[in-house]
């Protein structure tokens, strides 16, 4: 792509994308939200409440008040020198708007800019001056000359793959702040433990049994220390065999919302506990209740695994046993 060194078509680029943006997104009070991705943007303060200037801060984070990535004006008298936003034009003529692989340190994470492609997934584009490439690494926020569904579309796409990327490298002041506060800080969560509490109620009292605990705890028994609970932004796994590569859920109920529940939460915890590579996603589930067959069969559809534990019930505390099968796979070595 070419460099376009014209500030006023720079300007009307910028102007037409955030426009665009504004047009085709949610006012609401903290920013604007983007319908079907769920990511939000704002102005950062630079103007008036609805009103974008010369900037947009995408991916804001309300509850640690810091934005993702920002876009802004470009520059045409520095060309590829100055703010990390630049316009440029294809083969063809298209106008793309494009952004340097580069994430300041803030609240969320340190600066990103080495490992900017392998952590954001995202391909660069070669950008050239005359006949000169840029020696900076370049890519596209929005192709100007797409409907306004695509524009959006890649908006939200580029703002996802920068959350991934600061997401991946870690390191922002918040997550520092607590590690000073607490050196010990754990990179893994709790082991469960299963407990038995009384509960009052009208007629009497009865034990409630925390029957997730007792089969972390006999899986725990089972496995060892390379049981794991990775946690990281503020969630925690239920069971992570990191050896066996094995990704597990643990659920004390069949019923739908339960199966729901965890294969929303399988899909999920590798991006928010940020967990390498690609885990076997397990569901355990109690033997008492199958699952009706189209059910068994949706969960294999979505390449989640499925196996079974056992209840004995005969002593004051449940007794927990696993199939042989699922206890040769928690023992077998990812290759």
């Amino acid at each position: 792509m070419q460099i376009v060194s014209n500030q006023s078509e720079c300007t009307a680029a910028f102007r037409f994308w955030a426009d665009t943006l504004i047009g085709h997104a949610r006012l609401a009070d903290y920013g604007w939200i983007i319908e079907g991705s769920g990511v939000v943007f704002t102005n950062y303060g630079h103007g008036r409440p609805g009103e974008i200037t010369r900037e947009v801060m995408l991916g804001y984070d309300p509850e640690t008040d810091s934005s993702t990535v920002k876009i802004v004006v470009p520059n045409a008298a520095k060309r590829d020198k100055g703010p990390a936003t630049v316009l440029a034009t294809d083969e063809v003529g298209r106008r793309h708007l494009l952004r340097e692989g580069r994430l300041t340190a803030n609240k969320i994470s340190g600066f990103v800019i080495e490992r900017f492609a392998e952590l954001s997934g995202l391909p660069d584009v070669p950008l050239f001056l005359g006949d000169e490439r840029s020696e900076r690494r370049w890519y596209v926020v929005a192709d100007l000359d797409a409907a306004p569904e695509r524009i959006m579309a890649q908006a939200s796409a580029f703002t996802n793959a920068c959350v991934l990327a600061r997401s991946m490298a870690g390191g922002g002041r918040m997550v520092a702040d607590a590690e000073a506060a607490d050196e010990n800080r754990p990179t893994y969560g709790a082991d469960e433990k299963g407990r038995l509490t009384t509960r009052t109620q009208p007629g009497g009292t009865t034990e409630v049994r925390a029957l997730q605990g007792y089969v972390y705890q006999a899986l725990k028994k089972l496995v060892g220390p390379e049981l794991k609970k990775p946690k990281a932004n503020g969630y925690c796994v239920d069971a992570m065999i990191e050896p066996a590569n094995l990704l597990i859920e643990i659920k004390t109920g069949t019923s739908a919302q339960c199966i729901y529940e965890a294969v929303g939460q399988l899909r999920l915890y590798p991006s928010l506990v940020n967990i390498a590579g690609a885990p076997q996603q397990v569901l355990l589930i109690p033997d008492e209740r199958p699952l009706k067959p189209i059910m068994t069969a949706a969960v294999g559809d979505a390449g989640i695994a499925i196996f079974t534990y056992s209840i004995d019930n005969s002593g004051r505390k449940p007794r927990i046993s696993f199939p042989d099968e699922f206890i040769q796979r928690c023992r077998t070595r990812a290759g």
